[in-house]
């Protein structure tokens, strides 16, 4: 990818992921009913117990009552960051590492372990928003 062609993907994912914020406040999300599973995350109401076997790989889980809400996100970030093309083989474990991270953060601040489903898909959505600028940090810039 060009230099060029890396700082339109960005800056098409900056502005649908601003899109991306009315669509969760407008509760566009409702009606979705898979769950997340990939780029060694799960997203459920509960998660299996944890095998003691090294084979075959488990999937770290985010467990939330808003399974189907943050799936839903989950995939509407990817398909941003997919499509710019930002995210690819090498690093989708660590962006989607980074999201899952980023809801059980915001969990944890509630005094229910819970909390409201717009915040939880909120702060999942700024940390993609942070991943993003940190892409374009990293992008080589002239003095």
């Amino acid at each position: 990818m060009t230099d060029a062609e890396y700082l339109k993907g960005i800056a098409k994912a900056r502005k649908d992921l601003t899109s991306l914020i009315d669509r969760i406040r407008k509760e566009k999300y409702k009606g979705s009913d898979d769950l997340w599973v990939g780029a060694d995350i799960a997203i459920d109401t509960s998660a299996p117990p944890r095998s003691t076997d090294w084979w075959p790989p488990q999937d770290d889980y985010v467990v939330t009552p808003y399974c189907k809400e943050l799936s839903w996100l989950f995939r509407q970030i990817r398909d941003i960051f997919y499509e710019c093309p930002l995210i690819d083989a090498s690093n989708k474990e660590d962006f989607f590492g980074c999201l899952a991270d980023a809801a059980i953060a915001y969990m944890e601040t509630t005094d229910d372990g819970v909390g409201n489903c717009e915040d939880l898909l909120l702060a999942t959505h700024h940390e993609a928003e942070i991943i993003l600028k940190e892409m374009l940090g990293k992008f080589p810039h002239e003095e």
